[in-house]
């Protein structure tokens, strides 16, 4: 893959320390992007540091809850300060917490995802579009799903929270437009990650999904993959 578009960007990535994030991270380093990376699990963390080459040094990081919406705010000020002004945001962090019927969702387990997949996306980019409208530059890339696309049984809150980031990035992409600023949104299907209980080989890689993350970056200043569905051979959740 030509990456020369990438290699000099800094590049912030969310929900680093798992699945299609932490993949996503290692592969950013290695082409040689400043990366700022958070997660939420310390011990993930370490494991995902200790992966890093040692000449790979372009990088920040920190562990907190995104939910936090304080704690975002300094990360991303504190990542800003040390690898510089961010050219793209990937929001990756995301969870499926509660799988139940609609008629059985509990409250709080519909406002945590919510938090998690609506509005810490919401806020990262909030906390950053200042400085990409101010020099007219900048990429945003939200990892969706695709039951943003074809309803499925037993997963009503996860594909509310999914749904709703989808839609308010539809309205953000045309707004965003005036400052020529890139809102990209992937909405992969199955993946066999550590983001399920159980083993799916016949799934998407992590690793095929932050490729074409990546290739989603790698364009130049007039050109924008705006919405890109990607899913394993094996699904038939589409129209």
């Amino acid at each position: 893959m030509e990456i020369s578009c990438i290699k000099n960007k800094k590049i912030l990535v969310t929900g680093a320390t798992s699945g299609i994030g932490r993949i996503l991270t290692l592969k950013l380093l290695k082409i040689g992007a400043s990366v700022a990376f958070c997660g939420r699990k310390e011990t993930k963390m370490k494991k995902l540091i200790d992966e890093i080459s040692v000449s790979e040094q372009n990088y920040f990081f920190e562990c907190f809850d995104v939910t936090d919406e304080n704690k975002i705010i300094h990360f991303v000020n504190n990542a800003t300060e040390k690898i510089g002004e961010i050219d793209v945001l990937v929001n990756c962090a995301g969870a499926n917490t509660a799988k139940d019927s609609v008629k059985d969702i509990q409250l709080n387990d519909l406002e945590y995802m919510l938090k998690l997949n609506t509005i810490a996306p919401f806020i990262f980019i909030r906390e950053l579009y200042g400085a990409m409208s101010n020099k007219k530059s900048g990429q945003i890339i939200n990892v969706l799903s695709t039951v943003c696309n074809f309803s499925n049984e037993g997963t009503g809150a996860y594909t509310a929270s999914k749904a709703s980031l989808d839609a308010l990035m539809k309205v953000f992409r045309k707004e965003s437009r005036a400052d020529n600023i890139k809102v990209s949104s992937i909405y992969p299907g199955g993946v066999d990650s550590d983001f399920r209980e159980t083993l799916r080989p016949e799934y998407l890689k992590p690793e095929q999904v932050a490729d074409s993350i990546i290739s989603m970056m790698n364009f130049n200043d007039v050109t924008s993959i705006d919405e890109l569905v990607i899913r394993p051979l094996i699904e038939k959740n589409y129209a």
